[in-house]
């Protein structure tokens, strides 16, 4: 094992807009054990919750910085963000997300061993104690057939990987401050995905991502039906708007979603496409059982589940569609 070098200088940078998850995010970067952030940079992108005099109190607790700026793009705001940090490494967090109190030594310790990572993060696990659909919704994002891919993001590796964009998520990640110098930038007019796109870029330059399961956050999920779909469509939405910018970038997995959507619009007039629906509906009812595993009431928590798959696929289909032909910010 690598030894632990001098520790470097970390900025903390958080998009606030909800006043108490806020407050609950830095409560964690308050408890945490050393190496602590040197600064902690909160954005104040347009929010209608927050304002400078919410945070005054946390000054006495926290290195605290506050950045205000009328609403904008997420992109936008972060790379603002980017133009006044200071610290050697920046760390990316929602305002939703907790730290551990091991987060930042954690943090140090893989900064040290993996001096080649240009991006470091690790998955972000819904909070012990969550209301049972932020638990669904949960369990649908760690699901491979919920969420492909990106379900690395939520149940993340056994062990330490280098990885691809599709494992790492802007509610925690930290970037290197060599990596800002030569020109890392989030993309200005994404809704979202803005961190997929700016690790692959860094990947086409000879930059490397890491993800490690011992930098996990705790992550709020959204509360109902309706938030969260909101939530898988502006993901298609980013996912969509990132495919015009950068076609290259499209995988198959992405594509799924809208494969099931045109199968269901099409299911009434073709038999390929009804046996295709009924087999998708087979398989939500095997990955729901098997994503309700640890449930009180498995078989009831199944058939949200079983239902909520569907819907989610057709948010974020929509949300595809709708960033192919959305024009970007």
């Amino acid at each position: 094992m690598a030894s632990v070098a001098a520790p470097s200088s970390v900025s903390v940078i958080i998009l606030g807009t909800r006043r108490r998850a806020l407050e609950r995010c830095l409560e964690s970067l308050s408890a945490a054990l050393p190496p602590r952030p040197f600064e902690v940079l909160v954005v104040l992108n347009g929010s209608r919750e927050l304002s400078l005099g919410h945070l005054a109190p946390w000054r006495r607790r926290l290195p605290l910085h506050v950045l205000a700026l009328p609403a904008a793009p997420l992109g936008r705001a972060r790379n603002a963000a980017l133009r006044v940090a200071r610290g050697e490494v920046l760390v990316f967090l929602d305002d939703d997300a907790v730290v551990p109190p091991g987060f930042f030594a954690a943090l140090e310790l893989k900064l040290a061993q993996y001096p080649a990572a240009s991006v470091l993060g690790g998955p972000n696990i819904t909070p012990p104690g969550s209301a049972p659909f932020e638990r669904l919704a949960g369990a649908l994002l760690s699901s491979r057939f919920g969420a492909g891919r990106m379900s690395r993001r939520y149940r993340g590796f056994a062990q330490d990987e280098w990885t691809d964009d599709s494992s790492l998520m802007l509610c925690n990640l930290a970037l290197r401050r060599g990596a800002v110098d030569a020109g890392a930038r989030f993309d200005d007019g994404l809704a979202r995905n803005e961190e997929n796109l700016l690790v692959q870029r860094l990947a086409r330059r000879g930059g490397r991502a890491l993800h490690s399961p011992d930098l996990f956050v705790w992550h709020e999920r959204r509360s109902g039906p309706a938030a969260f779909l909101k939530q898988c469509f502006s993901s298609g939405l980013g996912r969509g708007q990132m495919t015009r910018l950068a076609p290259g970038t499209l995988r198959p997995d992405h594509l799924a979603p809208l494969v099931l959507l045109a199968a269901a619009a099409a299911a009434a007039r073709s038999a390929p496409a009804a046996a295709a629906v009924t087999a998708y509906a087979s398989a939500s009812a095997v990955a729901a059982w098997g994503a309700a595993r640890g449930e009180r009431r498995r078989f009831a928590a199944a058939v949200a589940l079983w239902l909520l798959f569907p819907a989610a696929h057709a948010a974020y289909a929509a949300g595809v569609l709708a960033g192919a032909v959305w024009p970007r910010r």
